[in-house]
């Protein structure tokens, strides 16, 4: 029988690394299964790495998506699995690779063994766990179903991650068109023009308004180049920190709404986003009215947010959601229709869930 080497962590987060003569991968798994150890791989004995490379870690500075996915996650097994939160933390830090979140966790681990409750410890770090996530953990924790609820946070994180993912691909096309555009006016503005100009001064004559236009724009960007570039700059950031304003934000959030097919994917982004928050929440106990006030934050669109935050004025009124949705053009008849159903039959969070 061939030889495996298999990497498991027992119920008290111990790292087990050792290579066994078994049938097959399967039966492997199974064997170790029954044991009770959690199973982090399994392969042939000259594939699998030795735990000293298992532990290795390629540390980087931010927080990335993937990382809290991992979090969440692992965190969520390692606590379905019966060990401790505590150890559970303590077994992360050892395979956290975001220094940033390894230091946040290392606090969150020393703030619960103080006697902080994990959410509590978790809102002390805010700028990386978001209030959808203390909020589930809450709930979790309060309804004891806390590795139920991490799961839901990681389900979560991993559509916004690959929502994120068709955003990119979505504009990428109409970027990379934007920026060839933008190097081919340069080159023609600053190559072409320039040669046309000197055949056109060899005829003596005069040319038409709209071919002179050129030829000036032209000069004018071959003279004052580096003049342009530095107005361009100069532009890109004061329109940058015009939008970080409260009224900057609302104004591009408005105006990017108008544009024709981007607006209409900013809609359809602002609204998935909103919905698969507010039915993970709904599903994890949160009240709707609350669950309303943290997903109208995930929108990502001032306007968008203004209007879920009157829709869950009007549900904190006794109206429908589905009733005040009909009121405004920034939602789809579909998804009017599915929360409208949802709240007849009293399955909201499954309805908006699909």
């Amino acid at each position: 029988m061939p030889f495996f080497r298999y990497i498991a962590r027992d119920k008290a987060g111990k790292l087990i690394d050792e290579m066994i003569e078994t049938k097959s991968e399967e039966d492997l798994i199974n064997g170790l299964q029954a044991k009770g150890l959690l199973v982090i791989s399994v392969g042939p004995a000259s594939e699998v790495k030795s735990k000293k490379k298992a532990d290795m870690r390629k540390y980087h500075r931010a927080v990335k998506p993937h990382d809290l996915i991992m979090f969440s996650r692992e965190l969520a097994t390692l606590l379905g699995a019966g060990v401790t939160l505590i150890k559970s933390l303590e077994i992360l830090c050892r395979q956290i690779e975001s220094q940033t979140l390894l230091r946040a966790v290392e606090q969150i681990k020393k703030d619960v063994e103080g006697g902080y409750t994990f959410q509590n410890a978790l809102k002390k770090h805010d700028k990386i766990f978001s209030p959808f996530w203390i909020n589930l953990v809450e709930t979790g924790e309060a309804s004891g179903h806390l590795p139920l609820s991490l799961d839901q946070v990681a389900v979560y994180l991993e559509e916004n991650a690959e929502l994120k993912r068709k955003i990119v691909s979505a504009l990428m096309y109409p970027m990379v068109l934007v920026v060839v555009a933008t190097g081919a006016i340069a080159v023609f503005l600053i190559k072409i023009i320039p040669i046309f100009s000197e055949i056109f001064k060899g005829f003596n004559v005069e040319l038409p308004v709209l071919t002179q236009t050129v030829i000036n724009i032209s000069n004018i960007a071959r003279k004052y180049f580096f003049i342009v570039i530095g107005i361009a700059i100069a532009i890109f950031f004061v329109i940058k920190k015009y939008i970080s304003t409260e009224k900057g934000r609302w104004q591009f959030d408005q105006a990017i709404l108008k544009i024709p097919v981007v607006g209409q994917l900013v809609q359809e982004i602002a609204t998935e986003r909103f919905a698969s928050g507010l039915g993970t929440l709904i599903k994890s106990g949160v009240p709707i009215l609350h669950a309303l006030e943290i997903s109208e934050k995930t929108a990502g669109n001032k306007v968008m947010e203004k209007e879920l935050r009157e829709v869950r004025m009007a549900v904190k009124e006794g109206k429908g959601m589905g009733q005040t949705m009909q009121k405004s053009n920034l939602f789809s008849p579909l998804v009017i229709q599915m929360i409208s159903v949802g709240e007849e039959i009293g399955e909201l969070g499954k309805m908006l869930d699909r």
